[in-house]
């Protein structure tokens, strides 16, 4: 049954008001449908978003470049814009699949945010959401992993969407059909090589026994209202006792977190840690719970006692205890953090915690990296209270390798080097994000 306009406007009306609407498409049944349904709303619209196809040539296959022209003819057919982008790779010895897909993402969210789109829609699908829940049931993930994937999150500034995550897979095929376009086939969505390839395949067998994909991805959605709630007590142990200093370390007062349920310790813990180490995704909830149990043994000893001492490390982040707060820090790590070219007129995010701008009009080889342990030592007297290890890891810009600007200790570059630096921390608004487990 073709998707009424009705039904249209109930799954795109929440982008009407947006400015650029970007579509990742594959050519496979489900981002066909997305195209199709997506240009069907909008052009029923007086008013609405530009809409943007875009596609990623892994290269992995022989076929790959034939596809990705199949969907920019798909695109030009029904007047939208379209742009390929391909992955050159490194191709990994190992996990392939998971390499390609997250150079799918960056290479998608690139491109959108190049083009001024806000948005970015996927054809996750109730199929796609079901096998999501089994898949990570069998990984014994807590609510939040049960929640499997939200119909919008937010990607390096733009936002994730999935409009079709309510609709079954075969309406999306018959949509397809319909059009009288014969999608591309992936060989991977046959191969039994993959977890949610066999899930896929017992699909029958649970549904015939009341699990079918509608059950299973309600039973997330609910899950999802569960996860909603308890990122807002979150919120609120924030608000009342946590703090982010200028150079994106927090402290969190001890005794209020030791107060609250278990489940809104780890949650607290998951977001401070991916905030503080600038992490897409929150760590596995294994590792939080050992966290959390060794957290919860210094903060229940009495002052001065050795069992009050805490030092960890996890998703590279820095956690200790001191004067009844609980310190996150990010670290340096031994090789220290990521050191970029840096070009006048760049604006972007370094190390996922820091917006940084940058003007040039002198000579030099200019980076931006981190200011590290001999860099702390040489300014870390304008923030006598500062932590030493989220000192060393603030971005400074070097010229020639030498210091020349650490805005987050006040540093400016001196005005004869024709150097505009500023940098603003995204520690605190991260913090703020309930963000899902890894989609």
């Amino acid at each position: 049954m073709a998707p009424t306009d009705m039904a249209l406007e109930a799954w795109f009306a929440p982008f009407a008001a947006v400015k650029r609407l970007a579509l990742a498409v594959s050519g496979g049944a489900d981002s066909l449908a997305l195209l199709l349904l997506a240009q069907r709303w909008r052009a029923a619209r007086a008013a609405g978003p530009d809409l943007l196809v875009l596609n990623v040539d892994h290269g992995l296959r022989p076929e790959s470049a034939a596809e990705s022209a199949f969907v920019g003819d798909v695109a030009k057919r029904y007047g939208l814009a379209f742009r390929s982008m391909r992955w050159e790779g490194p191709v990994p010895a190992s996990g392939v699949e998971a390499a390609a897909r997250a150079a799918r993402y960056g290479l998608l969210l690139e491109a959108a945010r190049a083009a001024g789109a806000t948005h970015l829609a996927t054809a996750h699908h109730r199929d796609d959401q079901a096998e999501t829940f089994l898949m990570r049931l069998a990984r014994g993930s807590g609510v939040y992993g049960l929640a499997a994937m939200a119909a919008d999150v937010e990607r390096d500034g733009v936002r994730l969407v999935r409009p079709l995550l309510d609709v079954p897979h075969e309406r999306l095929v018959a949509v397809v059909r319909a059009a009288g376009l014969e999608p591309v086939e992936d060989p991977h969505n046959a191969d039994p090589g993959f977890d949610r390839v066999r899930l896929r395949r017992l699909m029958p067998v649970l549904a015939a026994e009341g699990l079918d994909a509608a059950t299973l991805a309600a039973t997330a959605r609910r899950l999802g209202r569960a996860a909603a709630a308890l990122d807002a007590y979150v919120g609120k142990l924030f608000g009342q006792a946590a703090t982010v200093d200028a150079t994106g370390a927090v402290r969190l007062d001890a005794q209020a977190w030791r107060g609250e349920p278990e489940e809104v310790r780890l949650r607290a813990l998951a977001r401070i840690l991916r905030a503080v180490g600038g992490a897409a995704y929150v760590p596995r909830l294994d590792s939080l719970e050992g966290l959390e149990a060794g957290m919860r043994l210094a903060a229940e000893a009495p002052a001065g006692e050795p069992g009050g001492k805490l030092a960890r490390t996890l998703a590279g982040v820095v956690i200790d205890h001191r004067q009844g707060a609980f310190r996150f820090q990010r670290e340096f790590g031994r090789e220290g953090l990521a050191e970029i070219p840096a070009d006048s007129g760049l604006a972007g995010v370094w190390d996922g915690r820091f917006a940084v701008w940058l003007t040039l009009a002198g000579a030099g080889t200019f980076t931006i990296g981190a200011l590290g342990p001999e860099g702390r030592r040489q300014f870390a007297i304008c923030v006598p209270k500062g932590m030493p290890r989220a000192i060393e890891a603030l971005p400074a810009l070097r010229r020639n390798g030498e210091i020349v600007a650490v805005p987050g200790l006040c540093v400016a570059a001196e005005t004869a080097l024709g150097v505009a630096f500023e940098v603003k921390s995204l520690v605190a608004a991260r913090m703020l994000e309930p963000v899902r487990s890894a989609d």
